[in-house]
């Protein structure tokens, strides 16, 4: 469910380009490109995070003025806004599939978001159904004027706690491998790596999946 980007396609796919490439995302962008074409060959990595695998530290400046709560449909006007591929209606469908988006409010202003699903883990070639102390963590989105603010790691953390109160303690997540901001952010959560996958497609229709490395 991928929403239109209302600028021109040549500009945005430029744009694009130029911020990966700028934040260490060379192949990222070169992988995305190829799957414009119909040729994808995405590694990307498996991941189970939690609150026993994350420093403290680094949290404990965070302003009192921020709240985290569970987002509900009424929320989802300002996160459909968000460059996260995904719209408003698209969103709220997620929320009513059983969805859960994470917000973290400053002052009532939503400053990042995060979903997590309790169903399963679906990305690329690995699906698997989730038991009931397990959930997946994937869309987290910090807004640009609240970036640099150490916002994505405590909203992380806080969902550790609340998916902790829920009964669900084993998390997994998953990040394109040459997606470097991305695979940072899971060093600095602690989360430990357990396979690096590699995802390929010809055509839009023959695909192939290949564990390149399981992590004991």
């Amino acid at each position: 469910m991928k929403r239109s980007i209302g600028e021109k396609p040549a500009v945005s796919l430029l744009k694009k380009i130029q911020m990966r490439v700028r934040y260490g995302m060379t192949m990222y962008s070169i992988s995305s490109i190829l799957q414009k074409i119909g040729m994808e060959f995405t590694p990307y990595i498996l991941y189970q995070e939690g609150i026993n695998f994350m420093e403290l530290s680094e949290l404990k400046n965070i302003s009192s003025d921020y709240s985290v709560e569970l987002l509900g449909p009424e929320d989802m006007k300002i996160t459909g806004t968000f460059k996260t591929g995904f719209s408003e209606k698209e969103l709220v469908t997620l929320l009513n599939a059983g969805g859960k988006c994470i917000g973290l409010k400053h002052n009532g202003e939503i400053a990042a978001s995060m979903w997590i699903n309790l169903i399963e883990c679906n990305y690329k070639s690995t699906v698997f159904h989730l038991k009931n102390n397990e959930a997946y963590l994937w869309i987290m989105y910090t807004v640009e004027s609240y970036r640099g603010k150490n916002l994505a790691p405590f909203l992380r953390y806080k969902s550790y706690e609340i998916l902790k109160e829920m009964g669900r303690d084993v998390l997994y997540s998953i990040s394109d491998y040459f997606n470097s901001p991305a695979v940072k952010f899971k060093k600095k959560l602690n989360a430990k790596p357990l396979k690096i996958i590699l995802f390929v497609k010809l055509f839009n229709k023959f695909s192939w999946s290949f564990t390149l490395k399981s992590y004991k």
